[in-house]
């Protein structure tokens, strides 16, 4: 079977997803959407360092709709309004097209799910009989897929840890990394991250999840936030870091049952790492080497066991968050319609190249 997609974004990830899916024999992508003004009318394969490949970006919604594909791709930037791009997404559903994505985040469970997020989606997967997969590595693959996995070897669970580490120094989005997550703005200086509500909103799904497949029901949570300052002056992708302004941040969203700290995911964010404090979480190393991204699982129990996942580029982050969305089509087209979960799922992997 070949998959009819239409591609939304060609921005850090949805470049690397785009790409990928043009070198799949059973993909076929037969739009594509360009935000960007200045991309409008371009040859969607050169966009991606491909051969021309005669598909036109555009930015008229309803002709895409028309083009009446299996799939939308949809790789946006939902960060500074997630509702707008909810809407946008229940455009597609509502016409019968199911959709993947690593950027809604919020809709990473279908129980845990925001209301004003379910307000909007699920009316529009029941109406186009449609589904709907949020996923990347984290929310996604790592801190839910792999996670529940592991606790096929459990007897007796204490707390689920899932822990993302991650260089944000070499991340070339400065107005996310500025001014939504507050890297280099005086220490205490308060960011979209300072209250716990935005990590609830985007992790709340995955503490659920993860609660859930123990039997489990979070009946409340907690937030704690740190950050340190530059050491030095630092050269970054996003520009100059300076010494003493926040370099590294670190948080907690936690997840009681009945008092207890169960499950818990953990962040910490670095603009360099030598300027991480020596008490906190370690980052997981590639072959000998801090990895730019990486995560660890801690399930403490009978028996403890900690799984690491070390990715040894920034790029091969953003490309396997790229991926477990797309490689993901076959299943949701498949899937009964409304929201997946990303802790129900099947396992899957790539498809055939041309």
């Amino acid at each position: 079977m070949t998959y009819k997609i239409v591609h939304w974004g060609t921005g850090n990830v949805g470049a690397l997803a785009l790409r990928t899916m043009m070198e799949r024999s059973d993909y076929e992508v037969v739009g594509h959407y360009a935000f960007n003004a200045e991309k409008v009318g371009k040859d969607s394969a050169e966009l991606v360092g491909l051969p021309a490949s005669g598909l036109k970006t555009t930015d008229d919604i309803d002709a895409l709709i028309a083009l009446k594909p299996d799939v939308l791709a949809w790789f946006g930037n939902a960060m500074f309004d997630p509702l707008d791009a909810a809407r946008t997404i229940a455009r597609f559903l509502e016409a019968g097209i199911n959709v993947v994505t690593p950027g809604l985040y919020e809709l990473g469970s279908p129980d845990a799910a925001p209301p004003e997020f379910r307000e909007i989606i699920d009316p529009a997967c029941a109406k186009g009989n449609s589904t709907v997969y949020s996923t990347g590595y984290d929310p996604g693959f790592a801190t839910t897929q792999l996670a529940v996995t592991m606790l096929g070897v459990a007897h007796r669970v204490d707390q689920v840890r899932l822990q993302e580490f991650a260089d944000y120094g070499a991340y070339p989005d400065e107005q996310t990394m500025r001014e939504y997550m507050g890297f280099g703005k005086s220490m205490g200086t308060p960011s979209a991250l300072s209250d716990g509500a935005m990590q609830k909103r985007v992790w709340g799904p995955t503490v659920h999840d993860n609660a859930r497949a123990l039997g489990l029901e979070i009946d409340g949570y907690d937030f704690r936030l740190f950050a340190a300052p530059a050491l030095e002056n630092r050269q970054t992708s996003i520009g100059l870091i300076r010494k003493g302004t926040m370099s590294v941040l670190r948080f907690e969203l936690i997840g009681f049952v009945k008092g207890e700290e169960r499950v818990v995911v953990e962040h910490v964010n670095w603009m360099h790492v030598d300027d991480i404090p020596a008490d906190w979480p370690i980052p997981p190393r590639f072959e000998g080497k801090v990895a730019p991204v990486g995560y660890r699982n801690v399930i403490r129990g009978e028996p403890t066991v900690a799984v690491e996942v070390q990715v040894p580029t920034t790029r091969d982050g953003l490309l396997g968050t790229a991926l477990h969305a797309t490689n993901s089509i076959p299943m949701v087209v498949a899937a009964l319609p409304g929201i997946l979960s990303q802790a129900k799922i099947l396992p899957y992997g790539p498809g055939p190249l041309k």
